[in-house]
């Protein structure tokens, strides 16, 4: 009996479920308001959740000799809590069916869908190896829901320069916080996949301030959906402020730290700091 606790972890479902609110703030912003629940916008929801737990499933499926090496133990996988040939034939299902559900809702959306699961597979087999493709691969993931979630409300792929400027945005900081974890596992990566990701290629203090680099230009990048239209009211700035001020810090922090436990925790308050930013936009779409 496949045990719940590892299939989540399996599948990051938490991940899964902050792309599917990415999509919604993307509906909102593209939409000018709260959109009706609909079919067609649970649809919407699902096609992030699977796509992102399948595209994680493979991963750990082609990475569990990587992880083992890297001591990575909350991986089900290396604990022995789930089998590779449930994780691959789930990976397979889910982005299958992300896929198909997505042909459901519009050509747009499926179109998005099925580039981006071609891309999630090529990027856990051999994207992820390379000096920088692997980052921007990632980076594109944090920032398409947006203009998926655009095109599920407006049937188009003429997008707004506010959802643009968010996509740029999204973009910026998921490749940033992907250098990091490059940086991470380089030992690993190195040993078991062969790899030569941008932190082997340059070095990991190189990789590190590059990535410092890329935090700093989001700080001013965080503003642009207010100049392109959205309201600037005192909350959303104020929530957007917020977020620099954190992602200001996290680029100091890279910049000078090295060790694991830093990076990580580096990494993972980003998601949170980009949230807050988000919840910033959102607010001025709506309000």
């Amino acid at each position: 009996m496949v045990s719940l606790s590892a299939f989540l972890r399996l599948t990051r479902f938490e991940h899964a479920i902050m792309f599917a609110i990415a999509v919604l703030i993307g509906e909102i912003i593209a939409g000018g308001s709260i959109p009706l629940f609909s079919f067609v916008i649970l649809l919407s929801l699902l096609v992030p959740i699977f796509s992102e737990m399948g595209s994680f499933a493979l991963n750990d499926y082609l990475d569990v000799e990587s992880d083992r090496i890297n001591k990575r133990e909350d991986r089900p996988l290396v604990r022995g809590e789930l089998s590779p040939a449930f994780a691959l034939w789930f990976s397979i299902i889910a982005l299958v069916f992300s896929t198909v559900i997505a042909a459901l809702i519009n050509i747009y959306a499926f179109g998005i869908a099925f580039i981006f699961n071609i891309l999630a597979i090529a990027y856990n087999y051999k994207l992820k190896d390379l000096p920088l493709a692997g980052n921007i691969y990632i980076g594109l993931s944090m920032a398409i829901p947006f203009l998926f979630g655009s095109v599920v409300v407006r049937n188009s792929i003429n997008f707004s320069p506010v959802i643009l400027s968010i996509f740029a945005i999204a973009f910026i900081a998921g490749v940033a916080r992907e250098i990091i974890k490059s940086v991470e596992d380089m030992e690993g990566d190195k040993k078991a996949r062969k790899s030569n990701t941008l932190p082997i290629l340059i070095g990991a203090d190189n990789a590190r301030k590059f990535a410092a680099l890329l935090y700093v230009v989001f700080v001013p990048l965080a503003f642009a959906p207010f100049y392109f239209g959205l309201k600037t009211d005192i909350v959303p700035l104020a929530l957007v402020a917020i977020a620099d001020l954190g992602v200001l810090y996290l680029a100091y922090v890279v910049f000078t730290e090295s060790t694991h436990s830093v990076l990580k925790k580096a990494r993972n308050l980003s998601l949170l700091f980009l949230f807050i930013g988000l919840i910033g936009l959102l607010l001025a779409a709506v309000i």
